[in-house]
């Protein structure tokens, strides 16, 4: 609950940052997705969510005002209709944010083709297809945004990660890449978080690995999503509007300690 957090990490009230942006969140069923749609959704921003999750996906929908589209994002094929359907949806489309992507771990020798390409589809792919997609809808409008989520693990690799960090490496080069064909009237940056108390960290096997885990951050705690949320707030914002084609680490200092 927010009113037990210490007052300096409690967020601030809403400014009507996003007022008349329209937004395609994917992921957003739950985490960091899940976050990033509320806190938009209280900034003033009208949504369009996307997930395969089609339950929790409606719940939120219903939750925040906004409108939901159950997609799996591994079909590559669907994704032009999907974002042309939500800009359509909305009226227009000013702002992309690709929050849904998995977990995988695992040796070289444990992954087969299968799974590289399963989380290739989803980490990799799928933002690529979207920014793709959404171009055609961000480049008339002022001020147009795409944010990437990525990993901290796409800057400074585990041991056992390689097909999530290879993923989420290539999707950091992608925001640069991008950034640079899309300038100067759509920015493009990408975020990549460290170990943040979602679903996700679940995955984690016990108690004493998350503790070690912890020792590599140099602020000892887990991190929260909607810290990360507004982290993706500010780059869509106009406070960024200089900014575009960084790569911002929010993870407690884990990849400088």
């Amino acid at each position: 609950m927010t009113d037990a957090l210490p007052k300096h990490l409690q967020q601030s009230p809403p400014a009507d940052r996003l007022a008349g942006r329209a937004v395609l969140v994917t992921g957003a069923a739950q985490g960091i997705g899940r976050a990033i749609a509320r806190l938009f959704a209280a900034e003033g921003a009208k949504l369009a969510l996307v997930d395969i999750k089609a339950q929790e996906l409606e719940a939120v929908a219903n939750e925040i005002g906004a409108e939901a589209f159950v997609c799996d994002l591994a079909d590559a094929d669907r994704i032009d209709g999907l974002v042309d359907a939500a800009a359509a949806r909305l009226g227009h489309l000013d702002g992309l944010v690709n929050a849904a992507g998995i977990h995988s771990a695992g040796s070289v020798s444990e992954i087969d083709a299968a799974r590289w390409r399963q989380v290739m589809a989803i980490n990799l792919d799928a933002p690529f297809l979207l920014c793709r997609a959404a171009e055609r809808h961000l480049r008339p409008c002022e001020g147009a945004t795409i944010v990437n989520l990525s990993s901290a693990t796409g800057l400074s690799p585990f041991p056992n990660r390689a097909a999530y960090a290879t993923s989420k490496g290539a999707l950091i080069t992608l925001g640069k890449a991008l950034a640079m064909e899309f300038a100067p009237t759509i920015r493009v940056n990408t975020i990549c978080p460290g170990l943040i108390d979602t679903p996700m960290t679940a995955l984690l096997p016990n108690h004493n690995q998350l503790q070690q885990t912890l020792q590599r951050y140099a602020l000892g705690r887990l991190g929260r999503d909607d810290e990360v949320a507004q982290a993706a707030l500010f780059l869509t914002s106009n406070a960024s509007s200089f900014i575009t084609g960084t790569t911002l680490a929010v993870d407690g200092g884990r990849t400088f300690h």
